[in-house]
């Protein structure tokens, strides 16, 4: 048989209409984090001459066993499932200002304020899985709410004079100041997040399959405790997973005579 037979034949198995009994394994994600925000510093003891930050974003990756095998309807599941979170992020916001050079002229320049965080999170997800096509029992969609216990909640922040490039901070005597970093202060102990997306079974053998799936992630909760700051994110993930399919009925033997 060809490589091409092979692969056609994979993905015919790929859309069997029998729906396996359940799925269980491990998946690893990455993606993109996006966070969204409206603050000036993460703690009134910090100073931060930002004006506010408003938007950031960094690498997203996750780790995760899975378990899809109750069912609650003919296409109708519930899934539960075992994630790690990463939501690194780096948040920078530029400011307008004016220099007084040495000969006291005015000068006009730009200082770019700068927030790197380390986020991570270990939590369960419950999810509802919907199965749309009948035909087509190994796509799901799935909707549910992860609840995450924080486990790294770190910080680092400087303010930096990007334009002119000449000159430097007054109080420093460099061209950045307002270095700080360490524990996220007031950071929130546990977070919420809403998840949609979907999967797709992909038999490699009669007991396992590939489990490519794609989801956001919507933060319900801050980052840090009474500040306008949210993480969301953006997931694809690549799991396998032990999914055994039904066993079919047992022939009837020619002249036997038929089950009651």
């Amino acid at each position: 048989m060809t490589h091409l037979g092979r692969f056609i034949g994979l993905l015919c198995c790929g859309i069997s209409t029998a729906l396996a009994q359940y799925a269980a394994g491990v998946s690893i994600g990455a993606g993109v984090n996006l966070h969204t925000a409206d603050f000036r510093t993460v703690s009134p003891d910090i100073p931060n001459c930002c004006p506010g930050f408003e938007a950031g974003s960094g690498a997203a990756w996750s780790l995760g066993l899975t378990y899809d095998g109750l069912p609650l309807a003919p296409r109708l599941r519930l899934l539960g499932e075992l994630n790690y979170l990463r939501r690194d992020a780096r948040l920078t916001q530029r400011e307008a200002i004016v220099f007084s050079s040495d000969d006291g002229r005015a000068v006009a320049g730009t200082v770019q304020h700068e927030l790197q965080t380390q986020l991570a999170s270990l939590g369960i997800t419950l999810l509802l899985g919907y199965s749309p096509l009948g035909s087509v029992p190994s796509l799901q969609l799935r909707a549910g709410i992860h609840t995450g216990w924080t486990v790294l909640a770190a910080f680092s922040q400087q303010e930096l004079l990007v334009d002119p490039p000449y000159g430097r901070f007054l109080d420093t005597g460099t061209r950045s100041r307002n270095h700080y970093s360490g524990k996220l202060p007031n950071a929130s102990s546990v977070s919420v997040l809403a998840t949609v997306g979907a999967r797709y079974l992909l038999p490699i053998s009669d007991l396992f399959s590939l489990m490519p799936t794609v989801s956001g992630w919507f933060g319900l909760t801050p980052v840090v405790s009474g500040i306008a700051w949210r993480a969301h994110a953006l997931h694809f993930s690549m799991g396998i997973v032990y999914s055994p399919l039904p066993e079919a009925p047992s022939p009837l033997r020619p002249g036997s005579p038929e089950r009651p």
